[in-house]
């Protein structure tokens, strides 16, 4: 775990977030100019909160429900199986997250690409902020 951990702990600036459907199409959630960082630290505490670029002033919940994620907690890197698992323990919007987010991680140079292991084809790339 300590080599994981020594790439994993700092702050990641979003590269993407993608959604790619059974058609084969990208999806971005939030915009291809989607913006957002998730930090963690060496203390296994993190948070993450991801934007679309362009919003309203004062969009109503639904709306911002769309446009925003932030959730923080603790974290766990299993090394067997490759993944983080986030403990989510406050969100913006309570009850939007399951308590446990598993995500599959990799790492290429400055990149680190996170995929859920929900069943869904997503990947979420951050870049590692000098």
């Amino acid at each position: 775990m300590e080599d994981v951990a020594k790439h994993i702990v700092g702050s990641w600036r979003l590269v993407h977030s993608i959604s790619i459907n059974a058609d084969g199409e990208r999806v971005y959630p939030y915009g291809e100019d989607a913006i957002g960082y998730i930090s963690y630290s060496d203390t296994g505490i993190m948070a993450v909160q991801i934007s679309r670029k362009s919003r309203e002033e004062r969009p109503d919940r639904a709306r911002l429900e769309a446009d925003y994620l932030a959730y923080f907690g603790r974290y766990e890197i299993d090394t067997e199986k490759q993944v983080v698992r986030h403990y989510v323990e406050g969100q913006l919007f309570p009850g939007e997250h399951p308590e446990v987010l598993v995500r599959k991680y990799r790492f290429d140079g400055d990149l680190m690409s996170l995929k859920p292991v929900d069943g869904t084809n997503r990947e979420i790339l951050w870049q590692r902020v000098r």
